[in-house]
Parts: structure tokens; C-alpha cells; sequence
């Protein structure tokens, strides 16, 4: 089902370009959050001083499991739009796009809210946890 170049709209093919841009944007705030475990690692080290509990850690290594989870199905949504740019259509708005943008952000969402609480109740706790 493939049609020609020339007449496929305009707006089919920018609205890929930008979805391509917001999932690119997406996998690289969910990427940054996996370089946190660099910089606990003298806090886990010294973990029982400082008063991290193995519930604390849990919450992180889930937090961070979820935007590892993202990243992964921001590739899958791009590799979509790849396949869908390939076969000449543009459609973002195809199931597996669609699916894998949605997966994508949840993770995303799902891992802040893990963050932020783990966040949260160590600054509460004064790390003690």
C-alpha cells in the first residue's frame, strides 16, 4: 500500500517529524535519571550511617527499572514510526505507534512519581528510612 512520495500530505510527514521529536525528548529526560545510581554509590556505601533502608532502595531500584521500561518503548514507538515512514504512510497515529507512546509515557510518569516520593520521604525521614 505504498503511495507516491509526491502525494503523500505535508502534514502527515511533519507530524512524524515532530512525534520523532517528542519521544527523542522523552528518552532523553527518562536517560538522564538512569545516571543517578553514579552518584549513590558513596551514599549506599556508607548506607546504614547514613540511614537508607532496603525499603528505600527498592523504591529507588524500582524508580529506576521504570525509566529504564521508558527508554525502551520510546525506541519501539520510533522504530514504529521508522516502519511506518518506510512504507511510505507517515501514520503516527497507528496502533503500535500509538501503544508505545503511551507505554512510554507512563513509565516515564509511573518512575517520577516513584522518584519523587522516594525523594520526599528521605528529606521528611532526614534519611533516616
Amino acid at each position: 500500500m505504498s503511495t507516491p512520495a509526491a502525494a503523500i500530505p505535508e502534514g502527515k510527514k511533519e507530524a512524524c517529524r515532530t512525534y520523532i521529536e517528542q519521544t527523542k525528548l522523552l528518552v532523553a529526560l527518562a536517560s538522564t535519571f538512569l545516571f543517578a545510581p553514579a552518584g549513590l554509590v558513596a551514599i549506599l556505601k556508607e548506607k546504614t550511617s547514613v540511614g537508607i533502608g532496603d525499603g528505600d532502595l527498592s523504591l529507588f531500584v524500582a524508580a529506576e527499572v521504570l525509566f529504564v521500561l521508558s527508554v525502551l518503548a520510546g525506541y519501539v514507538g520510533l522504530g514504529s514510526v521508522a516502519g511506518s515512514q518506510d512504507a511510505e504512510e507517515f501514520d503516527v497515529f497507528r496502533t503500535a505507534t500509538r501503544l508505545a507512546s503511551l507505554v512510554q509515557f507512563f513509565l516515564y510518569v509511573a518512575g517520577m512519581v516513584s522518584f519523587g516520593y522516594l525523594a520526599i520521604r528521605l528529606v521528611n525521614s532526614g534519611g533516616a528510612g
